[in-house]
């Protein structure tokens, strides 16, 4: 793309450097307090300094991975709200229907190569797990995620 006559530098990816850590790290906080958070709890998790924690932070918020914030005059994010459910799938504390679906098939494959189970069990449950890693794949993953992404248990 271009501007003027020139051409605009390509922007630096902040995804994995910054903004995933601070996620992941708020994540993990509102887990073990169940209250909001302060932006200075995460800044002392992660390590990083107050400008890219804030940085990270309006980023994640545009999404938004957080319920509402609480901020100052100047803009600052002083705290944090309660994180999403998409919030959760992202820093790995929820699966996401995919990796729902990964664990389902191994255990499909983990009683088909089970020796001690009878032979009509074992190629029932080969067949299901060829099955779900191929044409009924979508149909699985489109099933897991209407759950909101989350098996219920019982």
């Amino acid at each position: 793309m271009s501007v003027g006559g020139g051409i605009l530098p390509r922007m630096a990816d902040t995804w994995e450097s910054r903004d995933l850590p601070v996620l992941k790290a708020a994540v993990e906080l509102y887990e073990e307090s169940g209250r909001r958070l302060r932006a200075s709890a995460i800044e002392k998790a992660t390590g990083f300094d107050t400008e890219t924690v804030q940085r990270a932070l309006r980023a994640l918020y545009r999404e938004p991975y957080f319920e509402e914030a609480t901020g100052s005059f100047g803009g600052e994010i002083i705290f944090v709200g309660e994180p999403t459910g998409e919030a959760l799938r992202v820093a790995g504390q929820w699966p996401s229907p995919e990796v729902q679906l990964q664990r389902l098939i191994a255990a499909f494959e983990a009683v088909a190569a089970d020796d001690s189970r009878p032979e009509e069990e074992r190629s029932r449950a080969k067949k299901i797990g060829l099955w779900l890693t191929g044409a009924l794949q979508q149909v699985a993953i489109g099933a897991l995620g209407g759950a909101g992404g989350n098996l219920m248990t019982g």
